[in-house]
């Protein structure tokens, strides 16, 4: 693209990020006729979902392929799987979202392998031009580096970020990192494992696992599992609050999330003898002990008593965020308690409070969308920050909004 458009030619759109968000958006934006690149920091479609491929989803095919999806597939004659069984991600990924990124319209515009670092604008600071059309009419500066370190730039005139969220929280107290968990990050992992793969690398361990929500949930499962089939393991689960309240849907119309939150709340009742619960207490420090010896974890309990306790393998189920740092030089309103875009994180909160179910979930409108930053858009899981109650089909309610918005401009 030519840097110095007309504001009536239709605008070059970055969509970053291939999951379904992104993938949605690129076939939105082929749609309705614009030029789009779309960018995927890993080396194939969907590189988040595929860390977690293994781990089986809540929702049924039926909720996780969009009506644009279906159309797109279908009239490129491929099988659209639509039944009521539930996919793990890997199999979303090649069921769905590699046949999707393999469609022409869109495999000609996708940068497999190109991760975007940073974006900004070209000659302004975040500082400058604050609220005026010159702004605007600026194009996006994005930098780029491939999977050989080698960095490059690229311009768009308009940016969406769907890249999801891929930065885990930190264990320690407070959300920062405790002391010594720095230099103890290599000895800890924040993804389910894959017992099928893995298992000689956890059985028999003492595995802390930090984190109740359902990741936390369906690790501990699978690590109780494993310590009662090889004899030996231990299992220590390290929750902040010292309730039994584990995101429970009353009347659940997704069973396998009843399931799997029962399970958990059968632990807490009757643990089984590989599972020691330490309730109402956080990471107060880490070390580690030496090369293969482990980690020393110092538990503070809500009256102020610390104990250490000595690990094999320290399993941090905290939750992830987005990386915020992708656009510190635009000018993006943030939620102070979510880290979401301002306005949307305001219309959830008025909508459903701090959290909900999320098959409740449905998005709120395209204004909510807009940034003080013109053209940049957060859409996605990002767009809910630390919020959990995120749906697939929420993020393309958000996309049919955005070139709404895009369609009323051109």
């Amino acid at each position: 693209m030519t840097v110095n458009q007309s504001q009536l030619a239709p605008p070059h759109i970055a969509i970053l990020g291939s999951g379904p968000t992104g993938l949605e958006a690129a076939l939105a934006a082929h749609r309705g006729g614009f030029a789009f690149t779309l960018y995927e920091a890993a080396p194939h479609i969907a590189g988040h979902i595929t860390a977690w491929g293994h781990v089986q989803l809540f929702t049924p095919w039926s909720m996780n392929v969009s009506p644009n999806m279906r159309q797109a597939l279908e009239a490129a004659g491929q099988t659209v799987p639509d039944t009521q069984a539930c996919p793990t991600g890997q199999e979303l990924v090649d069921g769905l979202l590699a046949p999707l990124g393999r469609l022409p319209e869109i495999e000609k515009h996708l940068r497999l392998g190109h991760r975007v670092i940073a974006v900004g604008r070209q000659g302004l600071l975040k500082h400058e031009e604050i609220g005026s059309a010159d702004r605007g009419a600026r194009p996006f500066r994005l930098l780029l580096e491939d999977g050989d370190g080698r960095q490059q730039v690229a311009y768009a005139d308009m940016v969406l970020d769907c890249t999801g969220n891929s930065v885990a929280n930190a264990v320690g107290d407070g959300g920062i990192p405790a002391p010594g968990e720095q230099s103890a990050a290599p000895c800890i992992e924040h993804r389910i494992p894959d017992m099928s793969r893995e298992a000689s690398r956890w059985a028999g361990c003492t595995v802390l696992l930090i984190g109740s929500g359902h990741s936390a949930q369906t690790a501990l499962r699978d690590l109780v599992d494993l310590a009662t089939e090889h004899p030996g393991g231990k299992v220590i689960w390290l929750r902040r609050s010292q309730g039994q309240d584990l995101g429970v849907v009353e009347g659940d119309p997704l069973p396998e999330r009843a399931r799997l939150t029962a399970q958990a709340q059968q632990f807490l009742v009757e643990p089984p003898p590989c599972l020691t619960i330490e309730a109402g207490a956080v990471v107060d420090a880490l070390a580690v002990d030496g090369p293969g010896d482990g980690l020393s974890v110092t538990l503070r309990d809500h009256q102020g008593q610390t104990k250490i306790l000595q690990v094999d393998r320290l399993l941090a189920l905290t939750g992830k965020v987005g990386d915020h740092h992708l656009y510190r030089q635009l000018q993006i309103h943030e939620c102070y308690a979510t880290s979401g875009p301002m306005k949307l994180a305001a219309a959830l909160l008025g909508a459903s409070g701090g959290g909900g179910d999320c098959l409740a979930q449905t998005s709120l409108g395209p204004d909510t969308l807009k940034n003080p930053e013109p053209g940049f858009f957060i859409l996605g899981s990002k767009a809910y920050g630390r919020r959990n109650d995120f749906l697939m089909r929420v993020g393309w309610q958000q996309v049919e909004e955005v070139f709404q918005l895009l369609h009323n401009n051109h």
